[in-house]
């Protein structure tokens, strides 16, 4: 009898064990960054215009943190006139918005209620044996996004966040009313005078640019409308 409640007792430790394991898998989410520099630069553009990128900032990958059980993914840009951006990503891969900052945000960590963006400052002084900086200050983020607000140096930083209407334009809606379901078909880019074929899928359109798909390598690129045929110009007045 004993021996046989004993047998019992070990199966329903491994399933549960078993159960919890799947749960916690099930719900964490795979690392799903921006793929390149030029895509994090265009997906900024796209939303926010040059307020959020300005002309001739210099685009640098700071890291990705998963933080509680999900990721955000950050990019640093240089300002021409001084000063940075901290750009932050969800693991859609949408643009949500930035800080903007006197000092260099150079790491990112995660944690299981937030994580944070590290900006070291021009005085920080040495590196320790991980190769960070052990005086860097932090600009929080929780798992339900960026603060609204972070101390840097003892000045306030405000989060500017892209426009609500335009985030969702870096990925294609679900809801978006369209006469009929965009497919993979030739479009005519001309660039440089030149000609291009190029077998695409169309994604989405915004401030006088197309998003679209390559059939072969599955990459996503922006092209100004007034680079299109005048075939192609009609074809996605559809979407609009």
């Amino acid at each position: 009898m004993k021996s046989i409640i004993k047998k019992n007792l070990i199966f329903i430790l491994v399933v549960g064990f078993s159960f919890i394991t799947a749960t916690t898998f099930a719900k964490s989410e795979k690392k799903n960054p921006p793929k390149t520099k030029r895509e994090v630069q265009e997906k900024i553009k796209a939303v926010g215009g040059e307020i959020h990128f300005p002309a001739k900032t210099k685009i640098s990958k700071i890291g990705s943190a998963k933080i509680g059980e999900t990721y955000y993914h950050f990019f640093s840009g240089k300002l021409k006139k001084g000063g940075y951006m901290a750009y932050v990503f969800n693991n859609k891969a949408q643009y949500l918005g930035f800080y903007k900052l006197k000092f260099e945000p150079t790491g990112c960590e995660g944690g299981k209620k937030e994580g944070a963006i590290l900006v070291s400052l021009e005085d920080s002084g040495d590196l320790n044996d991980n190769g960070d900086d052990p005086d860097a200050e932090k600009i929080r983020i929780k798992e339900s996004g960026p603060s609204d607000n972070a101390h840097i140096n003892r000045e306030l930083i405000k989060f500017v966040p892209a426009p609500k209407n335009k985030i969702a334009s870096t990925l294609l809606t679900k809801d978006k009313k369209v006469s009929s379901k965009p497919e993979f078909r030739e479009w005519i880019i001309t660039k440089a005078g030149k000609e291009y074929k190029v077998r695409a899928i169309y994604v989405d359109q915004n401030f006088g640019k197309v998003l679209l798909r390559g059939e072969a390598s599955g990459v996503e690129t922006w092209f100004p409308i007034s680079s299109l045929s005048k075939e192609d110009k009609e074809y996605i007045k559809q979407y609009k």
